[in-house]
C-alpha cells in the first residue's frame, strides 16, 4: 500500500479538497447526525490566496494524501509572519485537517505540512487553525453529542488519537460554555447592571447598521486593544476586519451587538452574539444559495433556538468594573424576550479563571472542551 501526497494548487483541487469532509461524516451514522457541512463557497475564500485578507501577511499550502489511488485526507500548512512578528517565535500552524482513521495517513499529511513550514524556517507547528486564531481554531476532544455552533468546529474523536500518535502534544485547552438564560435570574442582573452603570456613568446602545462603517471603527478598536495580551492573539489589519464584519453583516442581529459607552460617549466595550446559523446550515449540505438550498435555509433559519456569543471585549482600563455583567445582562434580556433561550460563550482559554468566573456565575457550564496542539519540527 502506498501513500502519494499531492499538493492543491488549481481551484478544482481547491474544491476537491473542500469537500472530501463529506467522505468522512457522510458514512458514519453518528457523526453524519451532529455535523454540519461547511459553506463551500465560503471555504473557497477563506483558502483562495487572491481573495482572503489573511494572505497579505501570511503563506499557505494545501496537501492532499492519496491511499492506492483512493483521496483518504487533507492538511493546510499556513504560515502567518504576523503572528511572528507579534509574537516573537517561530511557529507554523496547520488546518482543515480531514482524515480516515489511518495512522499512515494523518502521518503522511503532518509530514507534509511540517517539511513545507521547515523550508519557511519555522521550528514549531501548531493547530488546529484555519488558517488564524482569529477564524476557527481547536480539536474538538469533548461534547461529542451535540451539532457545533456558528464558526465552531466538530470532528470524529480519533483524530485526537491520530494527533497524539503523530507525535503532538497538547499546547493550549479551549472551552465552550453553554448558557441556559432560561434559568437566569434575569432580575439579579438587571440590578448588578443597573448599578454598574450608574457607578461608572456608562450606557449601552444597539448596533446602528444606517453607520455601519462606523461601527467597524469602534469595534476594531475594542478588539484589538482588549485582546492585546491574550495567548495567541494577532491583532487584525484594517483589511482583515473590515472582511470579516461585513461577511458577518448579512446575518447580524443588531440586538445582540451591543456597545458600552462612557459619559463622554466613548466606546469603552462590547459585545457580538449572532445566531447560531448552523442551525439552518446543517440543512443545505454547504450549498445555502443554491435555488433549494436558500429556500431550506430561510425555513429553519426561522427556527433558530441559540445564539454564540463570539467576541465581548472591554479596553484594558475598564476591566474587572462589571461591565461583562452590563452586556450578559442585554444577551439574556432580549432572547429571553425573542424565545431564545440558551446561548454559547465560545472559545474561552481554559486558563483564563476570570471569564469562567463570569460564565458560572451567569449559569453557565463548560459543555464543550477543544484542545491546540503543538510539535516541534
Amino acid at each position: 500500500m502506498t501513500i502519494e501526497i499531492r499538493q492543491v494548487r488549481s481551484k478544482s483541487e481547491r474544491r476537491q479538497f473542500i469537500t472530501f469532509a463529506w467522505q468522512v461524516y457522510r458514512n458514519d451514522p453518528e457523526l453524519k447526525k451532529y455535523w454540519v457541512p461547511p459553506v463551500i463557497s465560503d471555504y473557497m475564500k477563506t483558502l483562495d490566496k487572491d481573495v482572503y485578507p489573511l494572505y497579505d501577511h501570511a503563506d499557505l499550502a494545501m496537501f492532499t494524501a492519496w491511499k492506492d489511488g483512493r483521496l483518504s485526507g487533507t492538511i493546510a500548512a499556513i504560515e502567518n509572519r504576523r503572528h511572528n512578528d507579534v509574537h516573537h517565535d517561530r511557529v507554523g500552524f496547520w488546518g482543515f485537517f480531514e482524515c480516515f482513521n489511518d495512522q499512515q495517513v494523518a502521518d503522511a499529511l503532518f509530514d507534509a505540512a511540517s517539511r513545507w513550514l521547515r523550508q519557511k524556517g519555522l521550528d514549531t507547528i501548531r493547530g488546529p487553525v484555519s488558517p488564524s486564531m482569529n477564524d476557527q481554531c481547536g480539536m474538538l476532544t469533548k461534547g461529542f453529542e451535540s451539532s457545533p455552533v456558528f464558526l465552531m468546529l466538530y470532528n470524529p474523536p480519533y483524530y485526537n488519537d491520530l494527533v497524539l500518535k503523530a507525535g503532538h502534544h497538547v499546547g493550549q485547552e479551549l472551552l465552550a460554555w453553554y448558557i441556559d438564560q432560561s434559568i437566569i435570574d434575569i432580575e439579579r442582573l438587571r440590578k448588578i447592571a443597573a448599578h454598574v452603570m450608574k457607578r461608572e456613568g456608562l450606557s449601552v446602545r444597539v448596533l446602528d447598521m444606517k453607520h455601519f462603517d462606523r461601527e467597524i471603527e469602534n469595534m476594531r478598536e475594542i478588539y484589538n486593544g482588549a485582546w492585546e495580551k491574550n495567548w495567541g492573539f494577532v491583532p487584525m489589519t484594517d483589511r482583515e476586519f473590515d472582511f470579516l464584519v461585513k461577511s458577518l453583516k448579512p446575518i447580524a442581529n443588531p440586538h445582540y451587538v451591543y456597545f458600552v459607552e462612557d459619559r463622554n460617549g466613548r466606546t469603552i466595550g462590547f459585545s457580538l452574539s449572532l445566531p447560531d446559523i448552523n442551525q439552518a446550515l446543517k440543512h443545505v449540505n454547504g450549498n445555502p444559495f443554491t435555488p433549494w438550498g436558500l429556500v431550506k435555509y430561510l425555513w429553519h433559519k426561522r427556527h433558530i433556538t441559540m445564539v454564540r456569543t463570539i467576541v465581548m471585549g472591554v479596553l484594558p482600563e475598564y476591566r474587572n468594573k462589571g461591565i461583562d455583567s452590563i452586556l450578559n445582562t442585554w444577551i439574556a434580556d432580549y432572547g429571553g424576550k425573542h424565545g431564545v433561550f440558551a446561548s454559547e460563550m465560545s472559545w474561552v482559554l481554559k486558563s483564563n479563571e476570570a471569564m469562567s468566573k463570569l460564565a458560572k456565575v451567569i449559569g453557565g457550564w463548560p459543555y464543550k472542551e477543544y484542545v491546540i496542539y503543538e510539535k516541534a519540527i
